[in-house]
This record gives structure tokens, sequence and C-alpha cells, in this order.
């Protein structure tokens, strides 16, 4: 395989500010968003229930201040009649929602957003003005500079994109519960197998987990589609999976490795209660990257990888980016 094309090999350190030079944000689009806080705003909503509690479920509950933001998007339509808002949650420090802009338009994504976040810092500096009257008359935004926006660019993925917006709450309790991304659990795939796993699980819920496979059949421009498909999931902040066997896939985890990409890595053997990761996948641990996955069962001999061993690893990455499994509860 050759190496990445040129225009593909520049640093790509996701960022949620930086738009994807390969979209046009004025076409007809499903767009997730995510806008943080800015420092010193006062909690946008309070986490309360237990996960995997029936009675008492996860919720994010909005404060006066979530509420400003709640009313602001419910208003959106009014002024774009264009625009669908399909989900939303207000954590205590920063909002998703998923937005439909149903036509394409000469309107910019990016004006959207600077309209919502200019009402609510107007609303929210109002708020304090009424009961500060010393408070300074040029509004504090309530919202980080820019916006960060994940792109819905596959079939299937608009409702694992829903359920990831809805299942913020349940999964940030989970993460005050259980700090650190080094945690232990074990998937059941739909053929009945169940797996161990080690790393961060949230990257088993992001609605865009896009299997890395590389084929001697593929033509020179099969091949150049799938690089630039594998790009553009990183620089939108989704998540590669694969057991990167052959030295072309390994060059394509290294290169995500080194450019802030987040991986599922299906490993050759299984994972015992001792099992530690090593050295970069220790560091991509740590900074919650990474997700591993063993393909058997944890075994003390060592066997020589087979074909068929391969084939079957493939095909727990596509189960992966499938959503065809669970997690054991």
């Amino acid at each position: 395989m050759k190496e990445f094309p040129k225009h593909l090999r520049r640093a790509l350190i996701p960022n949620g500010n930086r738009r994807a030079a390969w979209h046009d944000y004025r076409q007809r689009c499903i767009y997730m968003i995510t806008l943080n806080a800015a420092k010193g705003i006062p909690a946008l909503a309070i986490l309360k229930g237990i996960p995997g509690n029936r009675e008492w479920p996860p919720v994010a509950e909005k404060t006066e201040v979530g509420d400003i933001i709640a009313a602001n998007l419910s208003a959106l339509k009014s002024t774009y009649p264009f625009i669908k808002i399909l989900r939303r949650v207000i954590m205590p420090d920063h909002v998703h929602f998923a937005i439909f802009i149903e036509r394409s338009t000469n309107i910019h994504l990016g004006d959207i957003i600077n309209h919502l976040k200019r009402n609510c810092t107007h609303q929210y500096a109002t708020l304090i003005a009424s009961r500060h009257s010393d408070h300074a008359s040029s509004p504090i935004s309530m919202f980080e500079d820019c916006y960060h926006d994940r792109i819905l660019t596959k079939k299937n993925q608009l409702q694992k994109m829903l359920d990831y917006i809805s299942d913020n709450p349940r999964r940030r309790l989970l993460r005050m519960m259980n700090p650190g991304f080094h945690s232990r659990n074990r998937i059941i795939l739909t053929d009945g197998r169940e797996l161990d796993i080690y790393g961060n699980m949230d990257l088993l819920s992001d609605p865009d987990v896009e299997p890395v496979r590389i084929s001697r059949k593929y033509t020179p421009e099969e091949l150049r589609r799938h690089k630039i498909c594998w790009k553009r999931t990183i620089e939108n902040c989704g998540v590669l999976v694969s057991p990167f066997i052959s030295r072309d896939e390994k060059k394509v985890f290294y290169w995500a490795a080194d450019n802030g990409g987040r991986i599922i890595y299906i490993i050759d053997g299984g994972i015992g209660e001792r099992f530690t990761p090593k050295g970069l996948l220790h560091k991509l641990c740590d900074e919650g990257r990474l997700l591993i996955v063993g393909s058997t069962a944890p075994s003390f001999s060592k066997t020589a990888l087979s074909r068929a061993h391969c084939e079957d690893m493939n095909r727990i990455a596509l189960y992966i980016s499938s959503g065809n499994f669970r997690i054991e509860s």
C-alpha cells in the first residue's frame, strides 16, 4: 500500500472548533452539535438518578440557566423555518442537540449557531442584571468560542446519534461513579459470543464507528475512497474499529493514534483478569481514546494467526460497527 496521499497526511488532531473542509455547511444535512458552557457560567443542569435503575433512571434536570437554552432551541424554527431539532440534552457544562437542515440555503450552519448563542447570552445577561444592579452592561458569553459539529454521513447512523444524545446523563453518571478509562467489561455479539473488553466503553456507543480493512482486491480508487472515509471519521471525531492485522492496516492505526483519533482495537487472543496494556496502548487508554476487545477467551498458549481467525476478527469489527452487540449488564 502506498502512503496516505499528501492531502491526507497533514496533522489532524481533532478540534471541535474546526469545520470540515470537504463539507458544504449550507446543504441539506443532519448534524450533532455540542456547545460548551463558558467558565464561570452556573451549571446548566443537575444530574440525578442511578444508572441501570428503572425507578430512578439517570436524567439531567435543567436549571434556570438551562431553561434559557431550552427555550431558545425551541424558538430557532421561528427564525429558521427550514430546520428541525431532532433531539437535545442539556448537561451541567455542555449542550448536545441534533439539528436537521431540511433544505439547502444560503445560510451557513455557523450563522444559526451564532444566532442561538447570542440570544441565550442576551437573556442570561438580562437575568443576571435583574439580580445584580452593578452588573456590567456588556453581556458575558454563556458559551466557549465556536462550536463542535458531527456530520451525519452514513446510512443507519441517525438512530445511533439520537441514542448517543439521550444517553449522555447515564454515561456521565457512570464516569463519575467509575472514573478512569481502564474499565473492564464484556460484550455479547448477536451470534451469542461473549468477548472481554478493556478501556473506554463509551466508544462502543459512538454514532460514527467505521471498520478498517484493507484488501488486496481493492483497486487504487477503492483504496483511496476508504482512506478518505477513515480520515473523515477521525476528523469527525468518530471511531475506527479493526484488528489492524496487515502492515498497511497498522499504518492506519498509528496514523489515527498520532492524529488524536479514537480506536476500538480487536486483539488476537483474550483479556485476562491481570491484562494491562503497555506502551502506546496504555497511553491511549489513559486519554480515553482506546477500547481493546479480546477476540477469544484468555489462553496461556500462543498459536499462529490463521486466515480463519483473521477473518473472524474482521467479522467482530463489522458486528461492532453495525451495533450488533450488547454490553453485559
